[in-house]
């Protein structure tokens, strides 16, 4: 007897997203699919119902999955989300006769040091070191165990070339398309004057370079970190290794990824 196809539907509680999730469970139970009342981590297909916030959490507290997944849009812009509501009767027929295809998209892996530990945390767009408080950081940039900058101001943001679109972009960096693996990193609001000068610029990076950031000493205890926009603390911060990992999400299309008509839609 064939298994059934088991299909994780993550949802916020936002009552259109809730709306739409039943919408989706009702004509996936029409294909006889199992679907599960908690999370299944062995299931073939995560869903995600809401915008690029739950997108992003649905992989961040599921520990980036393998799971295939594919996200319904009932947010604002909905830069990850590839279906619209109105998408869920075409989706389900072109999900059963396989007719999708899997892109696979690295992650930007990060090894926070302590004094005491080292701490591995991943992220899809970026990881952002601010000040606490959010009062102004001092941060040493090496690249390649090359010292190349202080950023002194609100932080410093690495991002991946899929979270270039993201705070990166917001805060002055550039876009680059999505198949360059590169890592890009972007001061925040940097002082600039004849006490402090770092680049105006963001800077991008082949992946086999080693970016380390290094707080001053006595911003050891004052570091938070935002992973793809959660805060996250750790205690006495030494330094944090950046590298694209091997690790990997799995994207579900139903078409080809036009980045540049995404650009085009979501911000012009």
């Amino acid at each position: 007897m064939k298994k059934k196809k088991t299909i994780n539907i993550i949802h916020n509680l936002n009552n259109y997203s809730l709306e739409i999730a039943q919408e989706l469970k009702e004509a996936l139970a029409v294909y006889d699919f199992h679907l599960p009342s908690v999370y299944d981590p062995h299931a073939d297909l995560n869903i995600s119902v809401g915008g690029d916030g739950s997108f992003l959490r649905s992989l961040r507290y599921n520990q980036f999955p393998e799971i295939p997944i594919i996200g319904i849009n009932t947010g604002n812009l909905g830069f990850y989300p590839e279906l619209s509501p109105a998408d869920i009767p075409n989706f389900t027929k072109e999900y059963i006769n396989g007719h999708y295809t899997i892109n696979q998209i690295p992650l930007l892996q990060c090894e926070i040091c302590s004094e005491n530990k080292i701490h591995t945390v991943y992220a899809l767009n970026d990881i952002a070191l601010k000040g606490d408080q959010t009062k102004t950081i001092h941060l040493d940039v090496f690249i390649d165990y090359n010292h190349l900058e202080t950023v002194s101001g609100d932080g410093i943001i690495v991002s991946t070339p899929m979270g270039s679109s993201a705070y990166n972009y917001s805060a002055g960096g550039s876009l680059v398309y999505p198949s360059l693996n590169t890592l890009q990193v972007t001061p925040i609001a940097p002082l600039n004057s004849n006490a402090y000068r770092c680049l105006s610029s963001s800077v991008i990076v082949p992946p086999e370079l080693h970016i380390v950031i290094v707080p001053e000493y006595k911003y050891i205890e004052k570091v938070v970190f935002s992973l793809d926009g959660e805060q996250v603390n750790f205690d006495k911060v030494t330094h944090a290794n950046f590298s694209l990992s091997d690790k990997c999400i799995n994207m579900l299309s139903l078409g080809t990824f036009n980045y540049w008509k995404v650009i085009k839609e979501k911000f012009l």
